[in-house]
């Protein structure tokens, strides 16, 4: 029923906050069909053992209704690209690529706009042709110094649009300039005038596309302003509501290539008490989801290319649709975002 091509099931030394089995269960009864999980776990999905070690705890989940794929998490050194891109060659369940341009949650970040520049040069050497999907948070844009965690609408000064935007810029300045052959991908893309930006290169030739998550054209940054509105901390933040309404306008017109949820869970101490995690879980949800969308009279066929079609065919996947029965999974995470939104709804 849906493909969710963005989510962090932990595991390894973060099995308190999410395991890839218990991530696959609840997908299973949320009716997802397949998930692609994120390499910044600890430790980063970066080397052949690591893939792995987790193809092995994918396996012994026993999930075998979800197709469980994930990305390799990339540094700034050709080597370990180049071995990246075998490994992609070799392994179905390796997906796609995925590179931090800004610090977020763990160790990944590859802020050096040089050292950048010089992750898409190896990939057009080996001729990658997969999926590089980019977290574009630019780090000369944040500032770190205004966070304030008892003033939580502070984070999204902190990381502000501009942020965003000008990494979505570099990076398609880069694809461009070293003769990259894969298929681009910004994720959790969160402010309009970078979605305008993707439109404008697929309308010159780039091969690129755009997802966004739930929470970012639900909700706007109003939220941090509620009791523990540092509960809704994540990267990048909750937008102001003008740009909530563009993105979703955007969304309902095509400009967004689909939906993903960036399920990133954290246990409520870590969400409350330093060190402030950001990000929110978000797979428990798909069924909310899509009747948001029917409420807000998408029709079944965008529905489909959104949480689907779009995604299968972009990643050459061949996923087949399930019709299981749903359950409602939510109160396993104790934090439910989507609650006041599932009782509107009446689901």
């Amino acid at each position: 029923m849906y493909v969710d091509s963005h989510v962090h099931f932990r595991d390894f030394n973060q099995k308190h906050k999410e395991t890839v089995r218990h991530g696959l269960e609840v997908a299973r009864d949320s009716g997802l069909d397949a998930v692609f999980d994120m390499p910044n776990t600890d430790p980063p999905i970066m080397t052949r053992d690591l893939v792995e070690d987790r193809l092995r705890i994918a396996k012994e989940a026993g999930v075998s209704d979800v197709f469980y794929g994930f990305y390799m998490g990339l540094t700034a050194d050709p080597e370990q690209i180049k071995q990246a891109s075998d490994i992609f060659r070799e392994f179905r369940q390796v997906i796609g690529m995925k590179l931090y341009a800004g610090h977020s949650v763990g160790n990944l970040g590859v802020i050096n706009e040089e050292e950048q520049r010089g992750v898409y040069d190896p990939f057009a050497r080996e001729g990658y042709q997969g999926v590089l999907a980019v977290h574009c948070e630019k780090e000369s844009e944040l500032d770190p110094n205004t966070w304030n965690p008892q003033q939580p609408i502070t984070h999204c000064h902190a990381r502000p649009e501009k942020a965003e935007v000008e990494s979505v810029r570099d990076q398609l300045q880069y694809a461009r300039k070293s003769g990259f052959n894969g298929k681009l991908h910004v994720a959790h893309i969160s402010s309009p005038s970078a979605v305008d930006l993707v439109v404008q290169a697929k309308k010159e030739g780039l091969d690129i596309s755009c997802g966004i998550c739930p929470h970012h054209f639900i909700y706007d940054w109003s939220q941090m302003y509620d009791e523990n509105g540092v509960l809704w901390k994540m990267n990048p933040p909750l937008r102001q509501p003008e740009s909530r309404e563009r993105t979703f306008q955007q969304l309902r017109n095509g400009d967004i290539d689909w939906i993903e949820t960036d399920h990133a869970p954290h246990s409520l101490t870590e969400k409350l008490e330093n060190p402030f995690m950001s990000g929110i879980p978000g797979i428990a949800w798909w069924p909310v989801f899509e009747e948001f969308l029917k409420q807000n009279e998408f029709t079944d066929k965008q529905i489909e290319q959104l949480t689907y079609t779009n995604i299968v065919n972009r990643f050459g996947m061949d996923v087949q649709k399930s019709q299981r029965r749903v359950k409602d999974r939510r109160a396993d995470y104790p934090f439910d975002p989507y609650k006041k939104m599932a009782v509107e709804l009446d689901w």
